[in-house]
């Protein structure tokens, strides 16, 4: 037995700081650095977003960015154990081996951490906007297609790490949900609901964001995926009571490249989503009224943010979604960790 557990420590010493002949280790809690001359552990570039989008099923597309996320972090966003054991969970490279169960590993040759009460109720609510204004797209993709692939990243993330998450969709008003749970087959029932088409008059964010204080009976973190082409006075107190029920609060600002630098010339015909009116314009002399007016907008969403201490992140439909989700999940373990005492988190990925 002494020496399986042996074995087990230089196996996990190697997955956590990296093995003698590497070309560098990485920080404490991180995967070391591959060995030379080791193509498969080499690291590998995201995939170019084009080609992510062009795969049909989002279930895979996600499964693909996990993989990504999986080598880049190893790191649980979620701190603190308490005195109160709840169960085990398999270990993930990062964790801290105080609490390995080195006799449940010895009798089943699998590494497993003891888990606690504190942490193992810590969960997830993704809320997801699926109104009509979110079918927009430039691309060969739209807003929508987008977002629930960072939803569903995000996600299936972290369930496969252990943590709880759930699912509130919404678009005019609120749509169904799926509870925040830590079930072995929580994120089967996401698809189906990521999967509706955008639709509604109108964007219910402030109702949206009432109904997830219902979801979320202890602190834990929301994540908000939406365009926010709302007014923020009606999504602003909602988003105070989430705060002030100790949650912290994620915003993905999901825009189109088009909305964002309006780049038409000439005569057009825009039709307006949530309303279906139709309206024909000369592009190029209302342009400079329209970027004025979205700056304005944008300004006063970073405001509200900022001022209920909500972290906000552009997520434009051209950046790569793997580095946007690294960044933001660092921002939730250090806050998490103390590093943020209060305030808000606002970063801007260009």
């Amino acid at each position: 037995m002494d020496g399986r557990i042996k074995r087990w420590w230089t196996r996990l010493a190697n997955m956590t700081f990296g093995s003698r002949g590497s070309a560098g280790s990485g920080p404490v809690g991180f995967a070391g650095a591959p060995r030379r001359g080791d193509d498969d552990a080499a690291p590998r570039p995201w995939l170019d977003l084009p080609t992510l989008m062009s795969i049909q099923s989002l279930e895979l597309r996600v499964r693909r960015l996990v993989q990504g996320l999986q080598r880049g972090i190893h790191r649980s966003v979620r701190r603190g154990y308490s005195n109160e054991f709840s169960e085990y969970r398999p270990y993930v490279p990062g964790d801290d081996l105080r609490h390995m169960d080195w006799r449940r590993m010895a009798r089943t040759d699998r590494p497993y951490l003891r888990q606690y009460e504190d942490e193992s109720e810590w969960g997830c609510l993704v809320v997801m906007d699926l109104s009509a204004s979110m079918a927009f797209g430039s691309l060969s993709y739209s807003k929508a297609d987008y977002g629930r692939t960072l939803a569903g990243t995000l996600g299936a993330f972290l369930h496969g790490q252990g943590d709880a998450v759930g699912l509130l969709r919404f678009a005019a008003d609120t749509g169904d949900a799926v509870p925040v749970r830590r079930t072995q087959r929580q994120m089967s029932r996401w698809w189906s609901l990521l999967a509706a088409a955008p639709g509604g008059d109108g964007t219910g964010l402030g109702a949206a964001l009432d109904s997830a204080q219902h979801l979320m009976r202890r602190p834990g973190l929301v994540v908000v995926v939406s365009d926010f082409l709302a007014r923020p006075e009606g999504w602003r107190e909602p988003l105070g009571m989430l705060r002030a029920a100790r949650h912290q609060v994620v915003l993905f600002e999901v825009l189109d490249p088009q909305e964002i630098h309006f780049d038409y010339q000439g005569d057009k015909r825009f039709e307006m989503l949530e309303g279906h009116r139709r309206v024909d314009v000369d592009a190029t002399q209302v342009r400079e009224g329209y970027l004025e007016r979205l700056r304005a907008h944008r300004a006063l969403v970073r405001s509200v943010a900022a001022s209920q201490g909500a972290a906000l992140f552009e997520a434009r439909t051209d950046m790569p979604i793997e580095p946007l989700l690294r960044n933001a999940l660092s921002g939730v373990a250090n806050r998490r960790s103390g590093a943020f005492a209060g305030g808000a988190l606002e970063k801007e990925n260009r």
